[in-house]
């Protein structure tokens, strides 16, 4: 009788062990990177106009994370596990802005901080975000403040502020896809990067230049 009741133990267990087993899928994480958007210029002769250096873009805290943040409500966010930045929020929006810049500015170079000390900058881009992605009314905004400096200190030679919105977006049956949020964030960082080129291309040679 105990070698039956081990046998139908261990039966049982077998029977019990495959319904644990869960057969749903773990969900793939998806990353996205922002892209330029402004196509680029006919070539001129490079440094014409010197360098344009882009300083690192500043941004809130809570956007300083390697997943997608949306706004859910008024003061609360919703944070996606498998939404991903393939790279740093900050340096892809860096990155972004320089590339856009670049194509915006072809009678100058455009580097991105840090530059070589023996190559002084014509002004410097500051930027600083307070607001960057989708909201609830579904729009994807993005609000902030930029500047102009000169090569050295913290003399603006040139300040404005940013206030752009795509949207709503449309949203799918399965809800908005987030390649489509990625995708406006990247036109709004294009929009920031031809005001700013505004600013520069508006410099007076004599201010902008290097002292």
């Amino acid at each position: 009788m105990r070698a039956r009741a081990f046998v139908l133990s261990w039966a049982a267990l077998g029977l019990a062990v495959p319904g644990c087993v869960s057969l749903k899928r773990t969900p793939q994480a998806r990353y996205f990177v922002l892209r330029s958007l402004v196509e680029p210029a006919a070539p001129v002769t490079p440094a014409k106009r010197g360098v344009v250096g882009v300083l690192p873009v500043r941004l809130p805290d809570h956007l300083e994370r390697p997943q997608l943040v949306t706004w859910a409500a008024p003061g609360e966010l919703r944070i996606d596990e498998f939404l991903r930045w393939g790279e740093p929020l900050d340096a892809g929006l860096n990155r972004t802005l320089a590339e856009n810049l670049a194509a915006l500015l072809p009678e100058s170079l455009v580097v991105r901080y840090p530059w070589r000390s023996a190559t002084p900058p014509r002004c410097r881009v500051a930027a600083e975000l307070r607001v960057f992605g989708l909201q609830p009314n579904g729009e994807v905004r993005l609000e902030g403040r930029w500047a102009l400096l000169a090569a050295h200190g913290e003399h603006a030679l040139a300040r404005g502020t940013a206030s752009f919105a795509r949207g709503p977006l449309a949203s799918g049956p399965a809800g908005l896809d987030p390649a489509v949020e990625v995708d406006a964030m990247s036109e709004l960082v294009a929009e920031l990067g031809r005001e700013i080129a505004k600013a520069v291309l508006a410099l007076p040679d004599a201010e902008a230049a290097s002292r």
